[in-house]
């Protein structure tokens, strides 16, 4: 009888678990009571969204809608709730940290990724004493193919979150497989600069369980180092580093600071199947010396 119980019980905290870990499409559109999803076929939807225009202006209310409409397209598509990494930090002035629309970039491409969207609509409604802002957009979701291998992981950290300008930004890589890594810089206005490989270390092979370190002693003692900078006219900014690890070596052909380029690094992502890669995304912010 007590085995049985045990039994009992270990089917019921695996369901609670599946349950928590993935959600129906249906679920998707009655949980969020403010959303009116449309599925249009071949990975494409519609949705409204709106955002309460309080203590925010309304450009920023366009930005939390169309950043809401993002994550529930892609739960919609892939059946798995995304729990955000990423903060998101608003401001009226355009010298402080404004952030767009990271949430396509820090999404996992294993989830789902926003290929293409296209704005229909978008109006200011007022219901009871509150503006809204209404925004209604079509979207695809670009999704991985295979299934994800459990015993391929990769872990990853920064030398700190909170930087001041002119600080040496420094990583550090392990993996649980041998694999190649791919390490890209992606800033806020949408450039993309791959910082590893690069000219002073080509082999980006890295060895099961081996610590990976960004700059290594070698080159710190050559005086190599990632100094953060500002864009101009900014207070503060956040930028991602992006670190992808492959089974085998891939070319992703994104060439450094090329404007928008992070749309040509999505595409690539989804076209490398699920158990042939990992990756982090790690989110740092920088402020202005005082």
């Amino acid at each position: 009888m007590k085995k049985a119980l045990i039994i009992l019980m270990f089917v019921i905290l695996t369901s609670c678990a599946t349950q928590n870990n993935s959600i129906s499409k249906t679920e998707i559109i009655n949980q969020n009571p403010q959303s009116n999803l449309i599925d249009l076929g071949d990975n494409w939807c519609q949705i409204t969204t709106k955002v309460a225009i309080e203590n925010i202006s309304p450009q920023e209310a366009k930005k939390l809608s169309l950043q809401k409409a993002y994550r529930q397209a892609t739960e919609y598509f892939s059946g798995i709730e995304i729990k955000s990494q990423s903060t998101y930090l608003q401001s009226h002035n355009s010298d402080k940290l404004v952030v767009d629309n990271f949430s396509q970039l820090i999404n996992q491409a294993s989830n789902g990724i926003v290929l293409e969207k296209n704005i229909i609509k978008e109006s200011i409604e007022k219901t009871g004493n509150l503006l809204y802002k209404n925004i209604t957009v079509k979207i695809k979701i670009g999704q991985q193919k295979g299934k994800s291998d459990p015993t391929f992981t990769i872990d990853a950290n920064l030398n700190k979150d909170y930087f001041k300008e002119k600080d040496d930004l420094e990583l550090q890589v392990t993996s649980s497989k041998d694999c190649y890594l791919t390490i890209f810089n992606i800033m806020s206005d949408g450039n993309v600069a791959t910082i590893f490989p690069n000219k002073y270390r080509e082999n980006n092979f890295l060895k099961a369980n081996q610590k990976f370190n960004l700059p290594n002693a070698n080159e710190k003692e050559f005086g190599l180092k990632f100094e953060l900078n500002l864009l101009p006219n900014k207070q503060e900014d956040t930028e991602i580093i992006k670190i992808i690890a492959t089974k085998y070596p891939i070319n992703f052909k994104v060439n450094s600071n090329f404007q928008n380029a992070y749309e040509d690094l999505l595409h690539k992502l989804i076209s490398i199947p699920k158990g042939d890669m990992e990756e982090i995304d790690l989110q740092y912010f920088i402020y202005k010396k005082n």
